[in-house]
């Protein structure tokens, strides 16, 4: 059975079309050796620049920080505040962060401070992510054309609500191994007022 299973997914990277998929994983784990784990650094620094290498190869900011998600059991945390140090604070007591590289980017790119940012916890085909922004009569949207996402380990962190993107952990600060830069163009999904 084992090796039907070898086989199986030999030949489905055979195919033209996946031949470019195992390719594009193969970059983007190149990539992460690069600069993660042969970088000394201890929050490491992804740049626009260097992010320009994978975009040439026809692969997203969203498809790097979703291979990081799914295949190094990472989380992200998006802000449009650049933050020193190397740590996630919150005076609440919980940190929040996502396994969808969608969402990290909108929140590097879109405030919640004075407006009502709504989107779906549960993202599907019946359910695509749609960026619905309320503004109140006395809030003011705060766009950046630049952001942040943060690299945190997913240990202690748990699903809530149960099965869609966002994970909490009770604690008043996380360390973040890495941030990675993004920009308006990371964010490929509808935005309605």
């Amino acid at each position: 059975m084992k090796n039907f299973y070898r086989k199986t997914k030999q030949k489905y990277f055979e195919k033209p079309e996946n031949l470019k998929e195992k390719e594009k994983l193969l970059k983007m784990e190149d990539f992460y050796k690069r600069h993660f784990e042969s970088s000394e650094e201890k929050v490491k620094k992804i740049s626009l620049e260097n992010l320009q290498e994978l975009k040439e190869e026809g692969i997203t900011t969203e498809n790097f920080l979703d291979y990081l998600c799914q295949n190094h059991k990472l989380l992200l945390h998006g802000s449009i505040h650049k933050i020193s140090g190397d740590k996630l604070k919150s005076s609440k007591k919980k940190i929040f962060a996502s396994n969808k590289a969608a969402i990290a980017i909108m929140k590097s790119l879109y405030s919640g401070g004075n407006v009502n940012l709504e989107y779906p916890y549960f993202i599907s085909e019946k359910r695509p992510l749609v960026l619905k922004i309320h503004i109140p009569p006395d809030g003011k949207l705060i766009k950046a054309s630049k952001g942040f996402v943060y690299v945190v380990d997913g240990a202690g962190f748990k699903n809530s609500p149960k099965g869609s993107w966002q994970f909490v952990k009770k604690a008043e600060e996380v360390e973040f191994n890495a941030v990675v830069e993004t920009e308006d163009n990371d964010f490929q999904y509808p935005v309605d007022f």
